[in-house]
């Protein structure tokens, strides 16, 4: 093979990896809360709160640990919001998703235009890449491997810890009950109010995640609507990995190649009008959600508000 195709394809794929890893954290996020029977549709928004107030954390101090700190108590809050609103008020939780990523979208944009950043030096400090030694030098592995900042490897991590409990014990098996059938699982003792207010939470922190890694480890600035969608691509990955840490996982791959895919053949020049190609993953994501809604099965109570006879 011709050593430009195998450094393009090398690269390709380390792209893919790190593509995929801002669509992971939301999507992991979304399925804790699902599986536990409320549907969050403010992935988005609180993707881009965290993508935001890890920028500002990060600018402000110096340091991306502040940072991702802050992205992840903002993500925490909304997913409290919504917990509030959709559990206690019972309020449709698409409507108080979409809301979230709405109120997110203006507010971002609102607080990053009052503060007033010059460009010129508003980047925040970004998380470096995990120093592997020698072992990074190793050729084709050492690149698309073991070249990723922590969030990276957190994130493969994550799959695995999330697939250990909602399978192998007695607390994910509580989760699962609840959002199947909330009225049995209480009757045996579980309670549902907790541990639906405790998976959304989680599922906010979880997206705010994805956010902040978009603008701590990758552009370092923060732009209106950075997230571009990631929130809804992010339910589809959900929706074609059958709602399993695994499938996730494989979904979150896929999309992030065809992400890095499009910025690959962006790159080649190759005279492809760049609209269309940005338009791949989105174009991915839908034919996703049409050739496999009605085909999986979702979590039984998901999307019903619980109510205590």
């Amino acid at each position: 093979m011709d050593a430009a195709w195998m450094t393009t394809i090398v690269t390709w794929l380390t792209m893919s990896i790190r593509m995929s890893i801002p669509l992971l954290f939301p999507s992991l996020g979304g399925l804790i809360s699902q599986k536990a029977g409320v549907f969050n549709f403010g992935l988005e928004g609180m993707m881009l709160c965290g993508a935001y107030f890890g920028y500002y954390g990060s600018y402000v101090t110096g340091s991306p640990w502040i940072g991702l700190l802050l992205g992840m108590i903002s993500g925490g809050l909304l997913g409290l919001l919504l917990a509030f609103t959709s559990i206690h008020l019972r309020v449709s939780q698409l409507v108080t998703g979409l809301g979230i990523g709405v109120f997110s979208l203006g507010i971002t944009g609102y607080l990053f235009r009052l503060i007033g950043i010059s460009t010129a030096t508003s980047a925040a400090t970004l998380f470096s890449n995990v120093n592997f030694g020698e072992l990074s030098s190793i050729p084709i592995f050492g690149e698309i491997f073991l070249s990723h900042n922590w969030m990276v490897y957190a994130g493969f991590v994550l799959v695995i810890l999330i697939a250990w409990f909602f399978f192998h014990t007695t607390p994910g098996l509580n989760f699962r009950a609840v959002g199947e059938n909330p009225q049995v699982a209480d009757t045996a003792g579980v309670n549902v109010i907790v541990n639906r207010y405790l998976a959304v939470v989680v599922s906010g922190i979880l997206a705010s995640m994805g956010g902040a890694f978009l603008t701590l480890t990758q552009t370092a600035y923060f732009t209106e609507n950075i997230s571009a969608g990631r929130g809804w691509i992010a339910i589809s990955a959900i929706v074609l990995g059958k709602f399993n840490p695994w499938g996730v996982l494989l979904a979150c791959l896929l999309f992030g190649a065809a992400d890095a895919a499009q910025m690959q053949i962006q790159v080649m020049n190759l005279g492809i009008p760049y609209q269309f190609l940005l338009m791949t993953p989105y174009i991915l994501a839908m034919l996703a959600m049409v050739g496999f809604v009605g085909k999986v099965r979702s979590p039984a109570a998901m999307g019903k508000p619980y109510v205590k006879h």
